[in-house]
């Protein structure tokens, strides 16, 4: 997916709310936002809104002097989670279907908002999302996949999310399961420290998308990264950065996010808000 003219104001408005929580010091604002607005007046626009991304937390980082902003709320947020995996577990053990249970709560897990002033009632987060209706909903096809698969690929998002990722690999019971996470730190992205925190690294061959871009950009993505994406005959794929940065790449990609922009929205048939489960294949 390439940039659209459209993506500069929320890029904008995203530096902007990072000014709003106080993550970089008054003096280095101005300058910031300076810096950030001559690199959309250069950039590549054909490189997608993840790539994009990537590069405007690399100035951030930069100018902060300063390689992970947001390890402290990650931790937090990792260790909040954690504490309430019982009653997740609880949740999926105990319904009709839990398949279908735990992943309502993997998608759950993307609408949380893990911002640094952030004030969040995570269960009733949890609640309303695990009841809603679908608005694509591709889990039966994901499910039989999952059955018949030899490799499976599962690229995370967030850090806090991935316990509720955690879950669903548990509860999908594979042998053979990859998980990727970020190379290195991006704003609340999880990375390998991150996985092994909440040991998800115990679960599932953990591996890395060989950047640090807010989603899995295919053109930037290891070798390691590829082989495997090439080979899965299954990737479960979380959250919009992912979908940025592979959609109308080829494979049997299942996404599960909820949108979160009217220009994504449009590209497979959603709407802001909506919560989908949707399955884009290389021969379709």
């Amino acid at each position: 997916m390439y940039f659209n003219l459209n993506c500069i104001s929320c890029i904008v408005n995203s530096m902007q709310k990072l000014l709003n929580n106080n993550l970089i010091p008054e003096e280095a604002r101005e300058p910031a936002m300076r810096q950030l607005l001559q690199y959309l007046a250069k950039a590549d626009y054909r490189q997608s809104p993840a790539a994009l991304g990537g590069e405007m937390h690399r100035l951030i980082r930069g100018i902060l002097n300063n390689p992970d902003p947001y390890k402290d709320v990650k931790i937090k947020y990792n260790k909040k989670m954690i504490e309430q995996y019982p009653q997740f577990k609880k949740m999926v053990t105990t319904a009709a279907e839990p398949f279908n249970a735990a992943m309502r709560l993997a998608i759950a897990g993307n609408v949380i908002d893990f911002g640094p002033q952030n004030r969040l009632d995570i269960m009733n987060t949890i609640n309303k999302v695990i009841h809603a209706p679908l608005k694509i909903d591709d889990s039966g096809q994901l499910k039989k996949d999952i059955e018949s698969a030899k490799t499976i690929l599962y690229i995370g998002d967030n850090c806090g999310e991935i316990v509720l990722d955690k879950l669903f690999v548990e509860t999908i019971n594979h042998p053979n399961i990859y998980f990727a996470v970020r190379k290195s730190p991006v704003i609340n992205d999880a990375t390998p420290e991150d996985a092994r925190m909440i040991g998800l690294d115990k679960m599932v061959h953990l591996l890395t998308t060989g950047d640090d871009s807010p989603g899995a950009v295919w053109e930037t993505a290891s070798d390691e990264f590829k082989t495997i994406f090439q080979k899965a005959d299954v990737i479960i794929a979380k959250g919009q950065g992912n979908l940025e940065g592979l959609m109308g790449v080829r494979q049997n990609i299942y996404y599960l996010l909820v949108v979160k922009c009217e220009i994504i929205g449009q590209q497979i048939g959603a709407q802001t808000g909506d919560y989908i489960v949707k399955r884009l294949k290389s021969d379709t």
